[in-house]
């Protein structure tokens, strides 16, 4: 398979390519005073009571990708599995609406409540290219899904806002593991089976938003793309005595334009062309590859990059006009609108499987 970069001088300059390298010095310099920064963050206050809905917040140490979006939506099935009313609250990295406030989006036939905060406004559905762009990459997968959702900077308005206008019994939090001053029931820790702190180099030298002593304020550890269940070696003394718990990535199901089944394409004789604009484009090409596809190229984006129409057409010339195109959930919404109304063009749902999701959320139920 051939790797396609089209990575932007901003994405270039943070992963210290090429002439950038010159940057390190300067940029390690900035990694120590970021480092004490993060050494005095505050320990969470406990949300521990019995008013209100479950706080479960979601995220990792490292900037971008391990899983987060996944792990949400696997939550949130397995708690709507069981009974309970789970939303969601996500920043919306990306979208405009929280430029001046926040969004407020849920499934067709809920009432919004009692009124929305100066600056909020309800999404009123239809195209998930819009909603991406107004909402967020993440957002679109919860719409999807048909959970309620707050899309909005400031967590704990996003929170009293979901919770006023559809009372759940679970609010989770995507990406707040960083957000040390929200309180939270249950505070959930990703780490990547494979290399779970990265290149133990924090920001901007690498790619640590914390040190590898934040796992102490975790609640449980989920070890992702895991092919066993062994602790690596050096997150081993980091998470002593903590719940443990293991997670894959699995191919869910190749869907079209319309909804329809992927594999109605056809792919015989055809080239299969993958493309993404996320923070580990490694991981969806190794899925695409698990799932059965033999793709000849992959063309990689910044995360969360915006596409572009000379952006499809590059891919086309580079790939062929006849070939399929496979993309990622999250960046479908994106590129539906742009690609030729008779180009192939498909997207490859994933899930999270937990091992022992019941043992998870025992502490929230």
């Amino acid at each position: 398979m051939r790797i396609v970069e089209h990575y932007t001088r901003r994405m270039r300059i943070f992963m210290g390519r090429g002439g950038w390298s010159l940057l390190g010095p300067l940029r390690f310099a900035l990694s120590v005073f970021y480092g004490l920064y993060a050494r005095m963050a505050p320990t969470p206050a406990s949300h521990a009571t019995a008013a209100g809905p479950k706080i479960i917040s979601v995220g990792n140490i490292e900037v971008g990708g391990g899983g987060k979006t996944p792990c949400v939506l696997a939550i949130a099935s397995a708690l709507m599995e069981r009974g309970m009313r789970p939303a969601v609250v996500t920043g919306g990295y990306g979208g405009r609406a929280t430029r001046e406030g926040g969004a407020l989006a849920l499934p067709g036939g809920v009432d919004g409540g009692p009124g929305l905060p100066e600056g909020y406004v309800m999404w009123p559905g239809g195209e998930e290219s819009e909603a991406a762009r107004e909402l967020g990459d993440e957002a679109v997968l919860y719409i999807r899904a048909g959970i309620p959702l707050a899309v909005d900077r400031d967590r704990k308005r996003g929170i009293r806002t979901v919770s006023e206008a559809v009372g759940p019994t679970h609010v989770i939090l995507d990406d707040a593991y960083h957000r040390t001053t929200l309180p939270k029931d249950l505070d959930i820790l990703l780490l990547d089976a494979e290399n779970p702190f990265a290149d133990g180099r924090l920001l901007p030298y690498g790619t640590l938003r914390e040190p590898e002593s934040s796992v102490s304020r975790a609640g449980a550890v989920i070890f992702t793309r895991s092919n066993d269940r062994s602790v690596p070696g050096e997150a081993a003394r980091y998470v002593k005595g903590k719940p443990v718990f293991f997670a894959r990535h699995l191919p869910a199901s190749l869907a079209g334009r319309g909804d329809e089944r992927g594999e109605e394409a056809g792919f015989g004789g055809v080239d299969v062309a993958l493309f993404s604009g996320i923070a580990r484009p490694e991981s969806f090409e190794r899925t695409a590859i698990e799932y059965g596809l033999d793709p000849a190229v992959s063309f990689r984006f910044d995360d969360h990059h915006a596409y572009t129409p000379q952006d499809i057409e590059e891919m086309i010339e580079e790939a062929g006009a006849g070939s399929v195109f496979v993309t990622t959930e999250k960046d479908w919404g994106k590129v539906t609108g742009l690609f030729p109304e008779g180009a192939k063009l498909l997207r490859l749902d994933m899930k999270m499987e937990i091992e022992g999701i019941e043992e998870l959320l025992k502490p929230v139920m």
